[in-house]
Parts: C-alpha cells; sequence; structure tokens
C-alpha cells in the first residue's frame, strides 16, 4: 500500500505519524486519536521505509511504531530515527510483549511500548497517556523491569501514585518538587533526547545539563533514564503534549550532537 495521509488542519497543529502495515490497526488507531484530538492531522506510512522517509522530513509531534513489518528491523528504525530526529518522541506499538524488547526500546529511547493485543479500554488509556506526555509500559512488564533493575521498592521520593493513563492532571514543575528548567530537562529527557541535544535545545551549556540530570536522577532516586521512564510509567506522570518538532532543527540537533562528542 502507498503513503497516504489524511490531513485535517485545526488550531491544536497535532500532527501524528502512524507506521503499521496492518490497514485496519491503522484505520482503528486513527479512529482513536481523532476522539481525542479532533482536529488532528494524520500521516500513514505501511512499511518502514516509507515511514522513515515521512517521519525525517514532516514536523510531528509524535509517531506510532509497529516494530514488526515487512521490510525492515523496527528497533532499527527506531535507533534511525532517535540518532536523526533525537526531539521527535516515538511509541511503539508492536504484538511482541517480551519484557527483552520492550527494555531494549527504552534503551533506544523510546518514550512508550503499547501492545496491540490491549483491549480497546486498555489501547485507549494508552494512547491518551502518550499524547498528554505520559509514559506507558505494560503493567506486567513494569513490575519486572523494576526488579531487574533493582528498583522494585517504592523510591523513597517518587510522586504519589496515579492510574498510568486514567485523568490525572499533567504535572508542572513545582507539583514535582522541580524548578522550570530541571522540568524542561525532564520532559526532553523523556521524549528521548540525550543530554548534549538538551543542552542545544535549552540554550545551555553540557555541564548544566548534566547537572540538571544528575539532580533529577537523584531526586526520583533512581541511576539511569531507563529506570527513570519505568518510574514515571509506573506512577502515571504526565509532562504535557509533546509539540510539533522540526526536522531542519533536528538535524542540526543531531549533528551539533555529534560535534560535542567528538
Amino acid at each position: 500500500m502507498q503513503l497516504a495521509a489524511k490531513a485535517v488542519q485545526g488550531d491544536d497543529g497535532m500532527r501524528v505519524l502512524i507506521v503499521d502495515d496492518h490497514e485496519l490497526f491503522r484505520a482503528g488507531l486513527a479512529l482513536l486519536l481523532g476522539e481525542l484530538f479532533p482536529n488532528i492531522e494524520l500521516l500513514h506510512a505501511s512499511t518502514l521505509s516509507q515511514g522513515v522517509t515521512h517521519a525525517l522530513g514532516e514536523h510531528l509531534n509524535i509517531v506510532f511504531l509497529d516494530l514488526d513489518l515487512p521490510d525492515g528491523n523496527g528497533c532499527d528504525a527506531l535507533a534511525e530515527l532517535k540518532e536523526s530526529r533525537p526531539s521527535l518522541p516515538v511509541i511503539v506499538i508492536s504484538a511482541d510483549e517480551s519484557v527483552e524488547t520492550i527494555s531494549r526500546c527504552i534503551e533506544l529511547r523510546a518514550m512508550g511500548y503499547v501492545p496491540k493485543s490491549s483491549p480497546p479500554e486498555a489501547l485507549h488509556a494508552a494512547i491518551s497517556a502518550a499524547l498528554a506526555g505520559g509514559v506507558f509500559l505494560p503493567a506486567a512488564s513494569i513490575a519486572r523491569l523494576r526488579r531487574e533493575m533493582g528498583t522494585d521498592e517504592t523510591p523513597a521520593n517518587e510522586p504519589g501514585k496515579a492510574q498510568p493513563g486514567g485523568d490525572s492532571e499533567i504535572s508542572n514543575a513545582s507539583g514535582l518538587g522541580l524548578t522550570q528548567r530541571e522540568f524542561e530537562t525532564l520532559a526532553w529527557l523523556v521524549r528521548g533526547l540525550p543530554s548534549k541535544a538538551i543542552a542545544l535545545k535549552m540554550g545551555l551549556e553540557d555541564v548544566t545539563v548534566r547537572k540538571y540530570v544528575s539532580h533529577l536522577l537523584a531526586h526520583f532516586n533512581v541511576r539511569r533514564r531507563t529506570e527513570l521512564i519505568v518510574m514515571l510509567a509506573d506512577s502515571g506522570i504526565k509532562l504535557g503534549v509533546p509539540p510539533v518538532t522540526d526536522p531542519t532543527h533536528d538535524r542540526h540537533l543531531s549533528a551539533g550532537g555529534r560535534q560535542r562528542s567528538d
């Protein structure tokens, strides 16, 4: 099936790309997204190559990516997207519910992971959480991931638990006990930006962002980003709708991050 786009211009400017080879699933997800954001603009791709091409060239808020596509490896595509479009959040939607695959996607900076086997109400909750800037992971995987990471005990500084994907309000800096800059760093970290790209995005020195990241990890009593992602999924914290990201700006972020690493 050829690349297709459904454009509905609206005031909110929400633009979402769905990459999945099952037309019925794309259609169902499109209906759900349309219920949540009536003025959303949806782009569809049925292959990885089409999806990557679209993602690299379009202004987008978020990408929903299936891992099991006929023309390539979904994890490789995820890695490519996060390298070339570091500020573009990617939510994996897959029939593969193994903790190993979920863990790998988190390591590759996916913002969340939604099982295709989810019943409609769970899928609705998952998509609602993702579009509100929350992290969604399968409940069964969260417990095992926390055990494997050694964080199965509730951290002392973890915010009060909310229902993942529920109707909890969007968090703010003061509610999480953070400064505004720390909160902004947290939002970009969750969306998948590495520290060097966050520094470029926020116009700060690398050392300043590293200090923010270190404070965030200490504040939430975790040791690294993957543990932070799992904790946020478990807590149901939402950080706000991911903004539209510009592919040209992302190319500068990617190139700048590489130069700073040289």
